[in-house]
């Protein structure tokens, strides 16, 4: 399996989870008491990033398949800072206090968090690799800069 194909089950795991787990947040009542629906689209839920951010990964997944080198490559990129930053957050997650809702639901919340935050890392590893690489195959030395 090459780095490609893995980077795009990463990604694609991580845009699933972020969807599947906005529904699953809200059904079994694992957010704040009092948080809107309006929360997960610009803030996103307990262990997962706002809609809004998903909606972007999902058009940059796309742009992975593109025969257009430079679109590809942005939306490698784009995945890449999702993951890095989805991961932040989810690490950020499991030092938080209890949000208001019980110990149990609180700590699938925390187990979620560890889920996501693997996710992200790998999405963000696999980025960085698939960058590089490309980098190397257009012929210019990693260590060299733009200028």
């Amino acid at each position: 399996m090459t780095n490609s194909n893995r980077f795009r089950i990463a990604a694609s795991t991580l845009i699933g989870y972020n969807i599947l787990g906005t529904i699953l947040t809200w059904a079994a009542g694992l957010q704040k008491p009092g948080t809107g629906a309006a929360n997960a689209i610009g803030g996103g839920t307990q262990f997962t990033g706002p809609l809004i951010l998903v909606a972007v990964a999902v058009l940059a997944l796309a742009a992975t398949f593109s025969a257009r080198r430079w679109l590809a490559l942005t939306g490698v990129f784009l995945l890449g800072l999702f993951g890095a930053g989805y991961a932040l957050g989810e690490v950020s997650e499991l030092f938080q206090h209890n949000v208001g809702i019980s110990a149990g639901r609180w700590d699938v919340v925390l187990a979620g968090s560890v889920i996501g935050a693997v996710l992200g890392i790998a999405t963000a590893v696999l980025a960085v690799a698939g960058l590089l690489a490309a980098r190397r195959r257009a012929g210019a030395p990693a260590s060299a800069g733009r200028g």
